[in-house]
């Protein structure tokens, strides 16, 4: 089990940080999100106290190892509203993740909220997971979570496939909220990247996948990083797969039902040649 605050830790000062990536985060190799909350992690360190996290986009350029990284961040713009922060991550002198963030002062100038509500209630709604399966996560990156999985599939060997649609309320071990801005929009930032594959799954028959989907890059706005909850829903839609591409959109909820994340990426189709 990792620890999403130690893990995406970084140490540093005048724009130059490093961090360790945990295996603990592990999907196939350090999860795309996870890569980037620890980018804005470095980022956040470089911002004036008050500006809180507004957008974050990012370019996956090669996939790193669990093991140190540097950062190099660079403020761009500041002014009393707003703070804008761009950052290069490096392994062994190879480019990770180049990322690009808006941090913004809270103020009071107009309010609405017309965010069409989901239709998976509130987590006290759905059992654990451990009431569909007693099968371990395939990956180290689960055991950081306790789930609450919506439309459950028993036998995907069965499964004639249907919408690429995927949502699941997740809730961080052993830390589930933050005091800090940067922290919570961590959190969100690493959820609006996880529904891009399980959705697309669901467009396909059978198991096990034929493709993998690396990310190419992953945009994510916060609408609030305040009074989030322990519980987050997160949900995603990767309606369109062509040319070797693929996009998803996906969604953060809070269990009061807030809409807290919005997020959009491109990831690059690869076939994966299955045993005989």
């Amino acid at each position: 089990m990792g620890d999403l605050a130690l893990d995406t830790a970084c140490k540093g000062i005048d724009g130059r940080f490093r961090a360790s990536l945990s295996g603990d985060w592990e999907i196939w190799g350090p999860m795309g999100g996870y890569v980037a909350a620890v980018a804005l992690r470095a980022m956040g360190a470089e911002v004036a106290a008050g500006h809180e996290p507004a957008s974050f986009t990012c370019q996956f350029l090669s996939t790193a190892k669990f093991a140190p990284v540097d950062i190099e961040v660079s403020v761009r713009r500041s002014s009393r509203r707003t703070t804008f922060v761009v950052a290069r991550m490096t392994q062994d002198g190879a480019d990770i993740l180049d990322a690009q963030a808006w941090f913004a002062a809270p103020i009071d100038v107009v309010d609405h909220d017309h965010a069409r509500p989901h239709r998976h209630g509130h987590p006290d709604d759905h059992p654990p997971i451990t009431d569909y399966t007693d099968l371990p996560p395939n990956f180290p990156f689960w055991y950081n979570f306790e789930s609450k999985p919506l439309d459950w599939i028993d036998d995907f060997e069965a499964y004639a496939g249907g919408e690429p649609e995927w949502a699941q309320w997740q809730k961080f071990v052993p830390e589930s909220s933050f005091e800090d801005s940067v922290l919570e929009a961590a959190r969100l930032l690493l959820l609006a990247d996880l529904p891009s594959f399980p959705a697309a799954m669901r467009a396909h028959p059978g198991r096990p996948p034929t493709f993998v989907s690396p990310s190419l890059d992953l945009a994510v706005q916060f609408h609030r990083v305040a009074d989030l909850g322990e519980w987050l829903l997160v949900q995603g839609v990767a309606p369109i797969a062509d040319r070797g591409l693929m996009a998803f959109r996906s969604e953060v909820w809070t269990a009061a039902g807030v809409l807290a994340a919005s997020g959009s990426g491109q990831l690059l189709l690869r076939a994966v040649t299955l045993p005989a």
